[in-house]
This record gives structure tokens, C-alpha cells and sequence, in this order.
């Protein structure tokens, strides 16, 4: 890793805390660096939701195959660590793989904004940063299927990962 990926993980283990996800242990083998996870009950979503954000740190070239793959073995990671009710009944899984980059390529900001996996009563959102201009990428469209909660995962990806957020939530507490 380098020293910006470093500093930025350190920023998302107390920013994550702070929309009240814990940090889990993971292995080698889970294929990412970082695994954090938040449990709650969600009246909108009709029960306890289990969401999870895996974070990957790729400097540079990751591709969008590398991304589709990252994104399902993330999403199965969650749904074999997840507990409680079956899904669709009184329960949800919401799962947002992150990768951290340094350098986006136009192949993989072009797949991101076509790439949206679809579930039962389970989301699968992924996202790309990129630590070099702070922009963040994901699916920008709303799903027809997925019409109640998109606009939802579109703003805790931007509250979650972007340091531009990060910026304003910190001068608006200073303001106070």
C-alpha cells in the first residue's frame, strides 16, 4: 500500500465508526484489506438490515472483470457471514465493495457505471475511488426493480467513501 492509501484507510476505519459500523477481522483469503460491518433494524427495508463495506486497495489497472469479480466474492463473503432471518423475510443484506485506487481507468469508470448485479432482498452496490482526484465511481441509474432503495445506495456510497463528503460533514460540525 502506499502512504495515501494508508492515511485513507486510517480516515475510513473513523469514519465508518462514526455511521456506526464495526471493523471485522479478515484473512488473506478473503481477497480484501478491510471488512466493516453495521446491523440494524430498518422500518423502511421491513426488518434487520446486515450491511457490509469491503475495501480493496488496487493502485493502478484494475479492470472491469476485476471488479465484477471482487464485487461477488464480496457479496458471497457477507452472505455467508451475515445471521438472523432468511432473506425476504424480516431481512436484508446490503453489500458495498469498495476499491481504492490511484488512477481510475476510462475501462473500468466505463464499467462501473453499467455494472448493477441484481438480488433478492440483497443489494450488491460497488464503488471505485479514486484517491488521486477524490472522484467516486458507481452505478449513477436507477433500476427499475430497484427503484426504492437506489437513490438511498447512491447517497451512503458518496456519505461512506468520499473524502469531498467527509469535508462537509467536518465544516458543517465546526460551524455548529
Amino acid at each position: 500500500m502506499s502512504e495515501r492509501s494508508d492515511k485513507y484507510f486510517q480516515m475510513l476505519d473513523g469514519w465508518l465508526k462514526y455511521y456506526g459500523f464495526e471493523s471485522l477481522n479478515v484473512n488473506e483469503q478473503a481477497g480484501t484489506d478491510r471488512v466493516y460491518k453495521r446491523s440494524r433494524v430498518e422500518v423502511t427495508k421491513f426488518g434487520k438490515v446486515d450491511c457490509y463495506i469491503c475495501a480493496k486497495y488496487m493502485p493502478e489497472g484494475a479492470t472491469g472483470d476485476e471488479l465484477r469479480i471482487y464485487s461477488d466474492k464480496m457479496f458471497s463473503l457477507a452472505n455467508r457471514h451475515r445471521t438472523g432471518a432468511p432473506l425476504g423475510f424480516g431481512a436484508m443484506l446490503v453489500v458495498y465493495p469498495l476499491i481504492i485506487t490511484e488512477n481510475i481507468s476510462a475501462e473500468l469508470a466505463g464499467y462501473i457505471s453499467q455494472y448493477c448485479p441484481k438480488h433478492f432482498a440483497a443489494a450488491e452496490f460497488p464503488s471505485v475511488l479514486d484517491i488521486n482526484t477524490g472522484g467516486l465511481y458507481y452505478y449513477p441509474n436507477t433500476p427499475i426493480w430497484g427503484y426504492a432503495y437506489y437513490a438511498t445506495y447512491r447517497r451512503e456510497s458518496y456519505n461512506f467513501f468520499s473524502p469531498k463528503s467527509w469535508e462537509d460533514v467536518a465544516n458543517k460540525q465546526v460551524v455548529k
